[in-house]
């Protein structure tokens, strides 16, 4: 929930598409995941759905330390369970990496303070629900963890390959993403208890898609195949050479009528060779430039020449065409009802987590006092819904 489709995931929060802090549905009412952490363009890719290899970043700058106390290993206690600064630091790397990759070090140096307590506050809070689905018996099986990632990956028109790819470009783990999701899952569970039914009815539904119309325009979407050959951005001359000679044959391969999914399936260096190449629809601008002017230029059935972007070389295939539109309200008002309902959960959610943190013993060592003001924190694996571009 990065989410055109800007499909940045919310560290986990948005991997759970749980229920806080909703935003509009657009488009074809299909909702897109948004990290405010996290920059779109980081994860774009000539298939951001399946691409083989992470985009290319610019020099790396020096990374941000994190930010350390002196004396005690231990942050804050909570009820008397202790959260140690090494728990903390572990938390705020992701985030300082990022910050480090988008802006001036000197600049993005200030923002380690911050960005520890932001994230020791998510943990204190994280904590304290962890207590609660203890006392509550809440499970979580398996089964709940696959059905969840089913339901994001098709709210996002994705397969299950281009969604561990996208995790990969942003260095998450697949399997550490299913287990704080199981985390997250039960953390749903357990608030949805607290809180009760948050039920939204048609007219409220017709009212917001009347009063939100411009949201529910669609641009035009492309669906296409690829064929990827991969090239390493430390690549010599001569492997870049080799690479592009076994794409040219390919080519020749399919434009003398070769069957494109099983050349793709059999040669292709993306995980989308699984499903024959294929990458699903995708707006203009979801991909890399290189390739989304090329697909974008072509004619349903049509074959490209090779493209080279920084992945490396590829043969497209434009499979199929949306035209620009409004979403209709009945195709929308499903994703509305939800949207609105998870804007409720979300008050509800954050009023009953301000009252569990106000009722816990919460202590922290000397010197190690908050400076800033407690944001109103959730959970990141609770934290969000899919909010929209």
């Amino acid at each position: 929930m990065r989410v055109s489709t800007k499909l940045v995931l919310l560290i986990v929060c948005a991997l759970t598409a749980s229920v806080f802090a909703a935003g509009k549905p657009k488009k074809d009412a299909k909702m897109t995941v948004k990290d405010a952490n996290t920059a779109t363009k980081e994860v774009k890719a000539p298939a951001k759905d399946a691409s083989a290899a992470p985009a290319a970043q610019p020099a790396p700058k020096p990374a941000i330390p994190a930010t350390t106390s002196e004396g005690s290993d231990t942050a804050v206690t909570v009820n008397g369970s202790s959260i140690t600064e090494a728990e903390v630091e572990a938390r705020m790397k992701p985030q300082l990496d990022r910050v480090a990759r988008q802006m001036d070090p000197n600049i993005a140096g200030q923002y380690k303070k911050r960005i520890r307590g932001q994230a020791l506050e998510m943990m204190i809070v994280e904590r304290l629900l962890d207590e609660q689905v203890k006392k509550a018996n809440i499970t979580v099986t398996d089964s709940d963890v696959n059905d969840r990632i089913s339901e994001i990956i098709a709210q996002q028109g994705m397969t299950l390959d281009a969604f561990k790819v996208m995790l990969q470009i942003q260095g998450q783990d697949f399997e550490q993403i299913k287990q704080q999701m199981k985390q997250g899952l039960a953390y749903e569970k357990f608030m949805d208890r607290q809180v009760g039914a948050t039920d939204v009815n048609d007219a409220e539904a017709l009212a917001y898609y009347e009063e939100n119309k411009a949201d529910f325009n669609t641009p035009e979407q492309v669906k296409a195949s690829h064929i990827l050959i991969k090239v390493a951005p430390t690549a010599s001359a001569e492997e870049k050479a080799a690479a592009k000679e076994k794409a040219e044959k390919l080519l020749k391969q399919v434009k003398e009528g070769g069957d494109f999914a099983a050349i793709a399936k059999e040669d292709s260096d993306c995980p989308s060779k699984a499903k024959g190449g294929d990458l699903g629809f995708f707006e203009r601008g979801a991909m890399v430039k290189e390739f989304s002017d090329a697909v974008f230029a072509m004619q349903v059935g049509q074959v490209s020449d090779i493209v080279e972007t920084q992945f490396g070389y590829h043969i497209i295939k434009a499979t199929d065409r949306k035209p620009a539109g409004l979403t209709p309200f009945e195709k929308a008002r499903p994703d509305i009802v939800k949207m609105l309902g998870q804007t409720r959960k979300s008050r509800l959610y954050k009023q009953y987590i301000d009252k569990m943190r106000a009722e816990a013993k919460i202590e922290y060592p000397p010197g190690k006092e908050p400076i800033l003001n407690r944001p109103l924190a959730v959970p990141r694996q609770v934290e969000t819904a899919p909010v929209p571009k």
